[in-house]
């Protein structure tokens, strides 16, 4: 006799469907939405940085066309030439402050206080010493006449101190520049 399968009347193995890659699991969207949120920042970031460049670019080309409108017109009148490249300086140093330091004392600084505080937002004495304290009161003079050694001095004084504002300001109260430049 013949022994009888016991398995042939079973049903064959079903197996189970496959799954589907549509709609993900939830941990998936969590990473989508991490993902996305990363890249918004980082774009957020190099917006941030190429704005700054773009204001970089700005302030620095004023201050080169001061240098050159001085350059032309220093031969015809030297002390209004010399007084107007103080101006178009402090001008856009004052602007540059207002905007990294919006304190409302930075408006009112002049004179050496103003010296001292751009010394020290610009860890330099350029300034308070060196060829840029012309600054403190140029515009009370009534001409000032200077050489060319002294304007490019005094252009990349201010330049320099403008872009050390745009790529990695210190953090100054103008009032503590106040008062030590009252001590």
């Amino acid at each position: 006799m013949e022994a009888e399968d016991p398995l042939k009347d079973l049903a064959d193995i079903h197996l189970p469907a496959t799954v589907s890659w549509w709609p993900p699991a939830p941990v998936w969207w969590l990473v989508a939405a991490l993902v996305v949120a990363a890249l918004a920042y980082a774009a957020l970031l190099l917006f941030r940085r190429w704005q700054q460049g773009q204001r970089l670019k700005v302030a620095v080309s004023e201050i080169r066309t001061a240098l050159a409108s001085w350059q032309q017109a220093n031969a015809i009148d030297a002390g209004q030439a010399g007084l107007a490249l103080l101006y178009a300086c402090n001008s856009t140093l004052k602007r540059v402050a207002l905007v990294h330091y919006p304190d409302s004392d930075v408006a009112s600084l002049h004179g050496r206080a103003w010296l001292a505080f751009l010394d020290q937002s610009g860890l330099t004495n350029d300034f308070s010493k060196g060829p840029a304290q012309v600054l403190a009161d140029g515009s009370y003079r009534r001409s000032f006449i200077t050489d060319a050694a002294a304007a490019t001095a005094l252009t990349t004084a201010a330049e320099r101190w403008i872009s050390r504002q745009y790529t990695h300001p210190p953090q100054l109260s103008p009032s503590a520049a106040k008062q030590e430049a009252a001590t």
